[in-house]
């Protein structure tokens, strides 16, 4: 008898250590049209089995199991904003790493093979205001889609590969009827490719998308895999432009568009401070897709340098500013391109406030496990920006029924600090998101900020579509006998 509830205990043991969430590497098409209904394949290991239950960042997103293993139906709202979102699988073990899909304002259309070279291309009908939906499935592949411009009307091409989470270093060519290359794209803000062309006549040109390995292996060969899933928009629709500013008089707090016109230009923005104030000053530019690299520079009315900035923290490669006036006077305030290069599309926004302390929360995963019974330790290290007078706390919100964590504090200056999530014996199973806030109670400054988790991502190079998510997974399994 005992022999056999050792072995018992044994396999109980052996099918727990197996037991592990499903993985989830990639999703095609990644996306669809506002207010479509899309067949979607997933890939990963563990989706073929009891089709797991997707969760998406919106509700206006919805992935639903099909008839057959790793089919769902894509569902977006027809009142869903275009733009990218998340979507997970979840089930009893745990959930997949997030992976990004779009919602598209344009027909959708799925590439069809073969399409390696234009003889294949060019049976097949050419569209404008499209978004391609496309798979480089083997090393070596290349796709080539057709498309109709007009003469003297812009197109823009834009890949979304690499901004997606595929594990690739895309590249574009344009290419006329004859076969003769007349654009090419490759790294732009990221990874991902962009084409602007002015077409010369009324003609039908041809794309070529491929890709190179990423992270980047020994050989520069052309890579491919069934995650190799791009979407690629093709338009002619003229592009939005910002209101530019005229005034290069500054008053805070202020908001200015600007844009570096052409090579070796500066903007220079004059600006009226007294003594000891306090500013946190800005550029927007990699973050809303503009090629420009931008630098920052203070100088004072003498032309002095006083402080500057190119790259933010980590990945960010927008310049940021805390600075305090050192006398009453006019300073100035400098962007410019760090390559000095420019045009129409380089654009920026410059913000110039009041600083006022700030606190950032980073998790340390996308998922957490908590048995009946036991606890779990979610780690977070927070910074803080500027000074706190009061106290600051981190504490888990939007918990289940019978799991319950105690607030802790967190150190003046920032740091690393623990939650401990625990169950009840007899806490009920659940899958689903939960919060991590950061609280501070400083009459100054109050503020609740949530927590959040890098996208999981290999050697990031640039941004992908979405960076982070305030929706860390809990998942409380069935207790088992």
């Amino acid at each position: 008898m005992r022999a056999r509830e050792s072995l018992v205990t044994l396999l109980l043991g052996v099918a727990a250590a197996q037991a592990a969430p499903p993985g989830f590497e990639s999703i095609f098409p990644a996306g669809g049209q506002v207010g479509a209904r899309v067949d979607a394949m997933v890939a990963g290991k563990g989706l073929e089995k009891d089709s797991p239950l997707a969760w998406s960042n919106d509700p206006k997103i919805v992935l639903l199991a099909g008839d057959k293993p790793k089919k769902y139906f894509l569902s977006i709202a027809k009142d869903a904003l275009p733009g990218p979102y998340l979507v997970r699988f979840y089930t009893e073990e745990g959930a997949t790493p997030p992976r990004i899909i779009e919602a598209g304002k344009f027909e959708e259309l799925i590439e069809k093979e073969p399409n390696d070279d234009l003889a294949a291309a060019k049976a097949t009908e050419a569209k404008m205001n499209v978004t391609i939906n496309g798979v480089l499935e083997k090393a070596g592949d290349v796709d080539t889609h057709a498309i109709r411009v007009q003469k003297g009307k812009r197109i823009t091409l834009e890949l979304h590969g690499y901004a997606l989470g595929s594990p690739m270093d895309p590249a574009l060519r344009l290419l006329n009827e004859r076969g003769t290359e007349i654009a090419a794209g490759h790294d732009t803000t990221n990874l991902d490719p962009r084409i602007d062309y002015m077409p010369v006549a009324d003609e039908k040109l041809f794309v070529q998308v491929f890709a190179f390995a990423h992270p980047p292996a020994a050989d520069v060969a052309l890579k491919g895999s069934a995650n190799h899933v791009y979407r690629l928009t093709v338009t002619d629709e003229p592009k939005k432009t910002v209101p530019l500013n005229e005034a290069k008089t500054i008053t805070v707090p202020t908001t200015i568009n600007g844009c570096i016109t052409k090579a070796r230009e500066e903007d220079v923005f004059s600006l009226t401070a007294k003594k000891g104030d306090d500013l946190q000053i800005a550029v927007r530019a990699q973050a809303i897709r503009s090629p420009l690299d931008a630098t920052l520079r203070i100088e004072d009315a003498d032309g002095k340098s006083l402080q500057q900035a190119d790259d933010g923290d980590k990945e960010n490669l927008d310049p940021s500013l805390h600075w305090k006036a050192p006398k009453d006077g006019e300073f100035k305030l400098v962007i410019a391109d760090r390559f000095h290069q420019g045009s129409a599309d380089h654009v920026y926004e410059l913000s110039v406030k009041p600083f006022t302390p700030s606190l950032v929360g980073t998790l340390d995963t996308h998922a957490y496990r908590l048995e009946a019974g036991k606890s779990v330790d979610v780690k977070l290290n927070v910074k803080a920006s500027g000074t706190f007078t009061g106290k600051i706390q981190a504490r888990a919100a939007q918990l289940p029924a019978g799991v319950t964590a105690e607030a802790v504090d967190v150190p003046a200056k920032g740091g690393d600090v623990k939650l401990t999530l625990k169950a009840v014996a007899d806490a009920a199973t659940s899958q689903a998101p939960f919060a991590v806030e950061i609280v501070t109670n400083a009459p100054d400054s109050v503020q609740t900020v949530l927590a959040s988790y890098a996208i999981p991502f290999t050697e990031p190079r640039g941004d992908l579509l979405i960076m982070s998510d305030t929706h860390p997974w809990l998942t409380v399994p069935a207790k088992k006998p």
